[in-house]
């Protein structure tokens, strides 16, 4: 009965190194990832500017802008890559895009992306999809935004649009769905800049909000 039990007993702990020393030799550590833009090209400055513009930090889901990649294998099922994770909020890497790329268009007289209050206008938005969406057997990264310009004075909406992209993915993994999404969020952001600055530049109502920023006109 002795040996018995002590043949047991050294077969449990034999078992239990094994599965502690096979446990240690399988740690699986999160990568992580981040939106790769091209730094934008300076616009000639217009004619006339309307101003200073704060762009601030962007809304978000708190399931899209956690730190785990989202992925939707159905329309109502949401699934998280859990060893692939932003290294940055998308909230935060957006929202500096979006600030680059309203600075290179020479919109506004100053350009932060920081919430200030001594500018004139406030951009700000929300990012509605940041995703890998699977439909059967294609794959696509989807980004959705939404934004919309205040003046800070009268709290009056002078501009607001939305943005959907959906980029078909040929590289089918982890880093291909990155760079899908990183297009994906460029075409979004540029197209909203797009039509920001279409509308500014129809928009008589825009009063000339600093006179030693402007020129031409309206500038009096």
């Amino acid at each position: 009965m002795t040996n018995n039990r002590e043949g047991a007993l050294r077969a449990a702990f034999a078992l239990f190194g094994a599965l502690v020393m096979g446990g240690c030799g399988s740690v699986h550590y999160p990568a992580h990832y981040t939106l790769n833009f091209e730094p934008s090209v300076q616009a000639s400055a217009p004619a006339r500017s309307i101003g200073t513009v704060a762009v601030v930090e962007l809304g978000c889901p708190d399931y899209l802008c956690a730190d785990r990649i989202v992925y939707r294998p159905t329309p109502t099922e949401v699934g998280f890559y859990e060893y692939h994770r932003w290294a940055v909020s998308p909230r935060e890497m957006i929202a500096h895009y979006l600030a680059d790329r309203v600075r290179s268009r020479s919109l506004f007289a100053s350009v932060t992306d920081a919430d200030s209050h001594a500018t004139d206008f406030v951009l700000n938005g929300t990012i509605d999809r940041l995703e890998e969406v699977d439909e059967g057997r294609r794959v696509a990264a989807v980004c959705a935004l939404s934004a919309q310009l205040r003046d800070r004075r009268t709290g009056t909406v002078v501009w607001s649009s939305t943005s959907t992209e959906r980029v078909a993915l040929e590289q089918r993994d982890v880093a291909g769905l990155v760079n899908g999404l990183t297009t994906a969020v460029r075409n979004s952001v540029d197209r909203l800049v797009a039509d920001m600055e279409l509308e500014l530049g129809r928009s008589a109502a825009l009063p000339c909000v600093d006179q030693r920023t402007c020129v031409g006109a309206h500038a009096r």
